[in-house]
């Protein structure tokens, strides 16, 4: 049952980022702003992560200036890419989407560094975790160690750093396979349930009948 819950709750907030992703691609001729309340603000957009608190600068159509800090944004449209508040090692940052999905791959600022240099992978369920560039194996099987096959031919050395993309496409599937299995399981025990009561009703039917031929077998 926990896993059904973390599951279906996962699998809304998934549905949640298609559509955000999909209000941010039917804007193209303008940047925006999406805040925690849910609104699609359209203006020019200046991010502003330098220094602790992160924020974001939106200039309206009527050329008000509006600063976001970062817990009050969803996300965010920049010179066509997007980017969303994840918590990563320094506490939450602006991080630029690269690949969508279950799990989903980031790009990040470094300390001390402008560019988007730096890697991280993020879990539907909020667990995240740097690319590493040492150990790599070891730390990759047992973030997907939940996908024994991907966990299995990452340890083998199969697939490795170079796959990256690999991997996050099979993970994603292995996800999306077993949601699938998960809900068919889950249908079946209801058809079961429903048809054991309905036997029993009809049971109590023919006992509470008076005695007829054959009533003991019927």
């Amino acid at each position: 049952k926990l896993y059904s819950s973390m599951r279906g709750l996962a699998l809304i907030q998934f549905f949640l980022l298609i559509v955000l992703i999909a209000t941010f691609k039917e804007s193209d001729a303008q940047d925006f702003v999406v805040t925690s309340r849910g609104d699609t603000l359209v203006g020019e957009v200046k991010p502003l992560m330098h220094g602790v608190d992160k924020k974001v600068q939106l200039v309206g159509a009527d050329k008000k200036k509006t600063v976001y800090p970062i817990f009050q944004i969803r996300g965010f449209r920049y010179k066509n890419d997007i980017y969303h508040p994840v918590k990563g090692s320094e506490g939450y940052v602006f991080m630029k989407l690269i690949k969508s999905g279950y799990l989903s791959l980031y790009n990040f600022q470094l300390p001390n560094q402008v560019s988007f240099d730096g890697a991280f992978l993020l879990l539907r369920d909020g667990q995240g975790m740097e690319v590493p560039n040492l150990s790599f194996k070891k730390y990759m099987r047992n973030f997907l160690e939940d996908c024994p096959d991907v966990a299995g031919r990452i340890n083998s050395g199969e697939l490795g750093k170079k796959e990256l993309d690999q991997i996050i496409d099979e993970y994603n599937l292995c996800v999306a396979n077993k949601t699938i299995n998960h809900r068919k399981i889950i249908e079946e025990q209801q058809v079961q349930s429903t048809a054991i009561p309905a036997w029993d009703t009809l049971e109590d039917k023919v006992k509470a009948q008076p005695d007829f031929e054959g009533k003991s077998n019927a």
